[in-house]
């Protein structure tokens, strides 16, 4: 099994992928408060900044434990949360998970757009996953963007991208 501490930070163009305690607790909140991402990803509202600091220890546990990778995604050189990523869910063999994605509906498209081919190539090249499904989507806008990067509805509607459908592609190479 991987090691999941040493993947971080993972850096785009324009922006920087790491750990959620990299940011402050507020602006993790403040993310964690907004009824949509809270609907999206089947989960409470975080009303209290100690809700919102249980969860941040929960994911790090799981980070130290091997089983997920949660990142904030702030612009490169600046202490900003414009929003988040993870790889979870993990299958036994660890060739499938999971991938989430959430911002804010007033962020950028471009921040996503930039990360999430980004860490498509990661899951493939450094994690050597071969299928990724689609979590909880926030914004329809999402659902484009992970279909604009090789994942296909199936039938029961559920987003999957297949390894073998970027491996050599420029755009995923990590």
């Amino acid at each position: 099994m991987q090691n999941f501490e040493k993947y971080h930070p993972i850096m785009s163009r324009h922006y920087n992928l790491d750990w959620l305690t990299n940011f402050k607790l507020k602006d993790i909140l403040a993310m964690r408060h907004m009824r949509d991402i809270a609907i999206a990803q089947g989960r409470p509202i975080d009303t209290e900044i100690t809700e919102t600091a249980h969860f941040v220890n929960r994911a790090m546990a799981l980070v130290m434990a091997n089983r997920a990778l949660l990142y904030g995604v702030g612009t490169r050189g600046a202490d900003d949360l414009l929003a988040t990523f993870g790889i979870y869910g993990f299958s036994t063999d660890q060739r499938c998970a999971t991938v989430r994605m959430a911002a804010p509906a007033t962020a950028d498209p471009a921040v996503l757009a930039e990360v999430l081919p980004r860490m498509i190539g990661f899951a493939v090249h450094e994690l050597g996953l071969t299928r990724m499904v689609a979590g909880q989507i926030v914004r329809p806008a999402d659902r484009e963007l992970y279909l604009a990067n090789h994942f296909t509805e199936q039938s029961d509607g559920q987003l999957e991208l297949h390894a073998e459908d970027v491996v050599d592609l420029p755009t995923y190479r990590f």
